[in-house]
């Protein structure tokens, strides 16, 4: 199962704003967090109240795996959902933090935290792509996996 996918879906509520004070009122920017050993970060964009975003996950073996998230933000509560049926439901606290749960497809619920984190040197130089119409992997499965 693909846990860190459900923590991507959490981070999912970061995007990026026009203002550093607009900024740090919403969910717009870079989050960091970890699931089970794995880093999670998340680049996320907000127009209005609606989210999009890609989320890396980088696996203890530094295996990375990509997910294009959307949702929307209502005041401080946020829904962020992955195709394959993941939901988030969190809260954002203080401009700073990120908690909520993540219901996974099959019905786990895995409680999520987040924190804001400041964009890398290169930020602006890396738009978010659009979303693959083939399932998304950074790296290939093994053959027999």
């Amino acid at each position: 199962m693909k846990i860190p996918l459900l923590l991507c879906l959490l981070l999912a509520v970061s995007a990026s704003a026009v203002s550093a004070p607009a900024q740090e009122s919403g969910v717009a920017g870079w989050w960091s967090g970890s699931l089970y050993g794995s880093s999670i970060v998340a680049r996320m964009e907000q127009d209005g109240q609606m989210l999009t975003g890609l989320v890396t996950v980088t696996g203890l073996g530094g295996q990375k795996d990509l997910y294009h998230v959307a949702g929307a933000v209502f005041g401080d509560k946020m829904y962020v959902l992955h195709g394959a049926g993941h939901v988030f439901e969190g809260e954002l606290a203080g401009g700073r933090e990120i908690s909520g749960v993540l219901t996974t497809a099959g019905g786990k619920k895995l409680p999520l935290h987040a924190q804001r984190i400041p964009p890398p040197p290169d930020a602006d130089a890396h738009p978010l792509p659009d979303p693959p119409l083939t399932p998304e992997r950074a790296t290939p499965p093994p053959p027999n996996g």
